[in-house]
């Protein structure tokens, strides 16, 4: 007879939400990419409303559902294998290094990859995987409540250096910029290997954004715990509340943002002061954006238009990577410098078409491959084998 021990484990099955919520953060990152010309837009800005807009609903958020899910993948592999009894830990740390050097080639033409930022990240997640989820719990809290950000607006109170009146990436990208607006491509390159990579991660530190991405990933581990996104029914009413409350959050958060900056002396301490107080606004609208899909995704007509972001969740590596590879020629100077031409109005419209064809693409190529091209590359280079 067999039994509970040695009956064959069951294998988890993809989780179509998921995928699509990731294919729906990778849209709004590569939209809000061709509205900021991938960065060089800040090289010559255009506020109106299109920025706005673009901003407001996927500026700051899409890179956060992006981190959220890598620490839900993390945990679903992790719990793969630990029900085989692997222990899969060193296996993931190849796994990272694989991730970063797909990065980090990206960087080479793309300063601003995100790849590298999530490879680096996810260390802590492998050192921590064997926590209970209460100290999951305390982690999250400490890296969304930006207490490292918060220590930092004490010390620009306090300490204040009479030299540090902005922040330090401000330099680094004035120079990136002259090199992605003028330079060749083997200026750009060059200028990559190294001093293009330090204003990403000087932005990184000085915004707070790190601890931000910390935080989500902890919060996708809790939530591949808990089996949130496993759920065979879900409480409408719990959704509507948690949606509620999000929401509350976030008009209470903007409200007093104005209020809450203003009470800082100008300089450093005032722009991480605003810095901290527009990332606390993100995570409500982070919270009620995953919230209001999950709920969209119960109605059947939900179901159905949001699956079509799916397929791009399933290749969200290589697409990511392709974006970079086509679409930075375009706009940067050693290509056709869209960025001094285009305007913002067609670099949306081309977004909005661009990614309709990447999402064709991807349902055409996963009708017939289980993984796209680089998920199967990363896959095989994770297991080293043909």
């Amino acid at each position: 007879m067999m039994t509970k021990e040695n009956s064959p484990i069951e294998k988890r099955a993809r989780i179509n939400m998921v995928d699509a919520l990731r294919g729906f953060a990778l849209m709004g990152l590569f939209i809000v990419h061709m509205v900021e010309y991938f960065e060089l837009y800040w090289y010559k800005p255009e506020p109106g409303l299109i920025h706005d807009l673009v901003f407001f609903l996927f500026g700051g958020k899409a890179y956060g559902i992006f981190a959220l899910l890598f620490g839900l993948s993390f945990y679903i592999i992790m719990d793969n294998y630990n029900r085989k009894g692997h222990d899969f830990r060193k296996r993931f740390l190849w796994r990272l290094a694989l991730l970063w050097c797909f990065g980090y080639v990206h960087s080479l033409i793309y300063a601003g990859d995100i790849l590298q930022l999530l490879a680096i990240c996810g260390l802590i997640l492998v050192l921590l995987h064997t926590l209970s989820t209460k100290w999951m719990y305390v982690f999250a809290f400490l890296f969304l409540v930006q207490v490292p950000a918060i220590a930092q607006l004490f010390k620009h109170i306090y300490f204040s250096d009479p030299g540090y009146v902005q922040p330090q990436f401000y330099s680094l990208m004035g120079d990136n910029f002259e090199v992605f607006a003028h330079g060749s491509f083997s200026e750009l390159v060059q200028h990559n290997i190294w001093r293009g990579q330090l204003a990403k991660w000087a932005f990184f530190i000085e915004s707070g954004r790190l601890w931000n991405i910390f935080g989500l990933m902890f919060v996708g581990v809790i939530l591949g715990r808990n089996g949130f996104f496993e759920r065979e029914k879900y409480n409408i009413k719990k959704l509507i509340i948690g949606l509620i409350i999000f929401s509350g959050f976030f008009v209470a958060l903007t409200m007093t943002k104005a209020t809450f900056t203003s009470s800082f002396s100008i300089g450093m301490p005032q722009w991480v002061a605003d810095q901290l107080w527009s990332y606390y606004i993100n995570l409500a609208v982070i919270g009620a954006g995953v919230l209001l899909f999950v709920l969209v995704y119960q109605i059947r007509l939900g179901a159905g238009l949001l699956s079509l972001w799916s397929p791009a969740g399933r290749m969200s590596l290589t697409l990511y990577l392709a974006q970079g590879f086509i679409f930075v020629p375009l706009y940067y100077g050693f290509g056709l410098a869209w960025y001094d031409s285009l305007g913002q109005l067609w670099s949306l419209v081309l977004g909005v078409i661009f990614w309709v064809v990447q999402m064709f693409l991807a349902a055409w190529w996963l009708k017939t491959h289980q993984y796209g091209p680089l998920e199967w590359v990363w896959r095989k280079g994770t297991h080293i084998r043909r």
